[in-house]
C-alpha cells in the first residue's frame, strides 16, 4: 500500500514540474476553443457579372465595331455572426418547414395613396413641356398611351422601353388607364383625342406594320 501511494506521489509531482515549464493555456484544464476578432462592418462581399452584345449596323462591308457591354454588381456587408450548420434546425419544428405565416395586417395608408409616382411624375413633366411648346399635353400623352396599347409586338431596345413608359400603372387617374384600354379594343386614337393635331413625339414615333409584327421605332 504505501509502494502504491508512493508511486501516485511521484507522477502527480512529474506533472507538477512540467506544468511549471510549459504554458499555462496548453494545460489539459486550460483547454478551450480558439478565439476569433471580428471588425463590426469589417468588410462586403462582391459578386459581378456581366453580359456583352454586338450592335450590328447593317453595313455592305464592316468597317466599324460597337459592343454594348452590362454589368451588374451584387454587394452585400460581410456577415457579423457566424453561422454553424447543426444550429440551421434547431428543433423538429425546424424540420417540417416553417410556420405559416400570418395575415398581414390592413395597411393604415388609404388606397388613393398607394399611387405609382415615380410614372405619375413622369407624366405630369411630359404634359407640361408640352403645354410649354404651345400643344395640348394631356390630349397629347393619351393618344400615344392609346396608340401604344394598339401594338401588339414591340421590336427593338427603345421599343421595349418606350412601351414601359407609355403604359399606366393601375393606381394612376383613370384617364390613363382609360386610353390605353381603348387602344387595345381598336379604338382609333386620333379620333378619340382630335385636339392632339401635332405632339413632340410625332416626328420621333412611328407605327410600322410589317406583317403581323408592330412595332414603335
Amino acid at each position: 500500500m504505501n509502494l502504491l501511494a508512493k508511486i501516485v506521489l511521484f507522477l502527480l509531482t512529474l506533472e507538477d514540474v512540467g506544468a511549471l515549464e510549459a504554458n499555462l493555456t496548453a494545460w489539459r484544464h486550460h483547454r478551450r476553443q480558439k478565439r476569433f476578432l471580428i471588425y463590426q462592418n469589417g468588410g462586403v462581399l462582391k459578386f459581378v457579372s456581366g453580359c456583352t452584345f454586338p450592335v450590328p449596323f447593317m453595313e455592305k462591308k464592316a468597317w466599324r465595331q460597337l459592343v454594348w457591354l452590362m454589368n451588374f454588381h451584387y454587394q452585400f456587408n460581410e456577415p457579423q455572426t457566424p453561422i454553424y450548420w447543426w444550429k440551421l434546425w434547431g428543433s423538429s419544428r425546424d424540420l417540417k418547414g416553417p410556420v405559416a405565416s400570418q395575415p398581414a395586417p390592413p395597411s393604415s395608408v388609404p388606397a388613393r395613396l398607394l399611387v405609382d409616382e415615380p410614372q405619375l411624375l413622369l407624366f405630369r413633366f411630359a404634359e407640361g413641356y408640352m403645354n410649354q411648346l404651345g400643344q395640348n399635353g394631356p390630349a397629347c400623352l393619351e393618344r400615344l398611351i392609346c396608340e401604344n396599347g394598339q401594338v401588339d409586338e414591340h421590336s427593338g431596345l427603345y421599343a421595349q422601353l418606350l412601351h414601359r413608359l407609355l403604359r399606366p400603372h393601375h393606381t394612376l387617374d383613370r384617364r390613363y388607364l382609360d386610353a390605353y384600354r381603348m387602344g387595345r379594343h381598336g379604338v382609333d386614337c386620333r379620333r378619340a383625342y382630335p385636339q392632339a393635331n401635332h405632339c413632340v413625339l410625332d416626328d420621333y414615333v412611328h407605327l410600322h406594320e410589317r406583317g403581323p409584327t408592330q412595332s414603335y421605332l
